[in-house]
């Protein structure tokens, strides 16, 4: 991050462009060994903000391949955004002399081929912390991956820059400045391409396959992906054997075959509760899910049998539901963090089923022959929409509105693992509970603010990947066992 001191928004262009030149020169060897460039485009935006519009300038460098096949993904990588924020934008902002700013910016990349144009959106661009000077201009770096996308047509396909969103974050250095100044409320820029130029960023070219015609104007490219990293525009062929993965429902573990299945069985209702934390890394802290939720199953609703590379194993699958006051929710969680590292921040976060709950338990057909035991391991796979409401931030109202929720959902896998035999049940099983673990990564926000937009500030501070989960399922209350029945204990959260 640098800051420079002249006014212009062109001079302002031509004094990073040193910068920048360094920064992309470094890539040149490697974009010129993989049939690859570094694509440059300068544009002037205005932004509008609480306080007005501002104009900003923007460099936009990105590395994108010159040449594709059919069906090959065209990957964007190394996107760089330079924006040069004038001084005006945040000089009436308390306390905005010594803090330090971050957040995250976002570009509608129009993607265009044969006349027909669709929106990819490149989100979640982070803007690293750094000072912001005693007097000057503002210039911010956001980086960050965008999606994939895949011709399915022979033809050029150009993309081009559209609208930027901007969320920025102040805190104040620590120290004395921190204690004598509050830090600075959070800034979003909405921001539009001034009229009168060239948005267009590269061009790639697709050229058809050996002894086929080019397709006609008519023929698009696609649809964007819906997340990061994929396939992007469409699929890439799968072996006929190998089925495309359907999100939010768990899987026979790859390197075991079918042998015999699935089984149809007679379930059995069961119910039991579930607590715990799911941590949010961006914020060092984790939501506390105190207040148990009540899990409704379907138990044992098939049997497989596998070969597995181990041997023989069993596979049972079975299905549910969340119950929190006849919807299909955890109860909210009421979390307290320090978004950015420093600043206070209470919400309240509320976790929607989407789907059913689907649980498959990988059992061992012989005992370990030091325990006797048979062991199990259990995975079950949940989507779920996160929504966040009843935003407080340093101990202020930040009126996120009531449609603050994640722009898809979050697929939650948990594991546990337990054994069955001699010793009784150890660990966890599905029937008599225990410890699930696992990972989810949490995607950007939408739908935030109501006199203003909150999606990339949110987006900044929370989403992201990786963030550790750890629940805790009670004993079940089975049909027809009076074991646990009517009510399950409740289960402690466990760190």
């Amino acid at each position: 991050m640098r800051f420079r001191t002249s006014d212009p928004r062109r001079a302002a262009r031509i004094a990073t462009v040193g910068a920048l030149a360094l920064m992309t020169g470094l890539m040149t060897g490697t974009g010129e060994a993989n049939d690859t460039r570094v694509a440059e485009a300068d544009l002037d935006y205005t932004c509008e903000s609480p306080s007005g519009s501002v104009p900003v300038a923007v460099k936009v460098a990105a590395e994108l391949p010159l040449t594709v096949n059919i069906g090959t993904p065209v990957q964007v990588s190394d996107v760089k955004v330079l924006l040069t924020l004038p001084r005006s934008a945040v000089s009436g902002l308390p306390g905005i002399d010594s803090a330090l700013v971050s957040g995250s910016a976002s570009v509608a990349a129009d993607v265009s081929q044969r006349g027909e144009t669709t929106s990819v959106p490149w989100q979640g661009l982070e803007i690293p912390e750094g000072p912001v000077p005693a007097e000057g201009d503002l210039e911010l770096q956001a980086t960050g991956d965008v999606p994939t996308i895949t011709p399915r047509s022979s033809g050029s396909i150009g993309f081009a820059l559209g609208h930027l969103d901007v969320g920025l974050a102040f805190r104040a250095v620590e120290g004395e400045a921190a204690d004598r100044s509050p830090a600075p409320s959070p800034l979003s820029l909405s921001c539009t391409i001034d009229p009168d130029q060239s948005a267009e960023l590269a061009d790639v070219d697709v050229p058809p396959l050996a002894g086929t015609p080019s397709p006609g104007p008519g023929d698009a490219p696609g649809e964007p992906g819906a997340s990061r990293n994929t396939t992007g525009l469409s699929a890439e062929p799968k072996a006929p054997d190998v089925p495309e993965p359907e999100p939010g429902k768990v899987r026979v573990p790859a390197d075991c075959t079918v042998m015999a299945g699935p089984i149809p069985q007679v379930p059995k209702n069961a119910h039991g509760y579930m607590a715990g934390y799911s941590n949010v890394n961006k914020l060092h802290g984790a939501a506390k899910f105190s207040d148990p939720g009540l899990l409704r199953l379907n138990l044992n609703t098939s049997v497989s049998f596998l070969s597995c590379p181990t041997g023989v194993k069993s596979w049972l699958t079975t299905d549910g539901t969340l119950d929190y006051h006849g919807k299909p929710q955890l109860p909210p969680a009421k979390a307290t963090f320090l978004t950015f590292g420093f600043m206070p921040t209470t919400a309240k976060m509320e976790l929607t089923l989407e789907g059913r709950v689907d649980i498959g338990t990988l059992g061992d057909s012989a005992p370990d022959p030091d325990t006797q035991q048979y062991k199990e391991t259990t995975t079950a796979v949940a989507l779920l929409r996160i929504r966040l409401y009843d935003v407080d931030v340093n101990g202020e109202p930040l009126d996120v509105g009531a449609n603050c929720r994640a722009v898809r959902p979050m697929e939650l896998e948990l594991v546990g693992k337990g054994s069955t035999g001699t010793n009784g049940p150890v660990g966890y099983t599905v029937k008599t509970g225990g410890p699930l673990t696992g990972t989810s990564d949490i995607p950007p926000f939408t739908g935030c603010g109501v006199t203003e937009d909150l999606d990339n500030l949110l987006t900044a501070s929370v989403s992201g990947k990786d963030n550790f989960t750890k629940m805790m399922q009670s004993p079940l209350c089975v049909e027809g066992v009076p074991a646990n029945c009517p009510e399950p204990t409740k289960p402690t959260p466990e760190r």
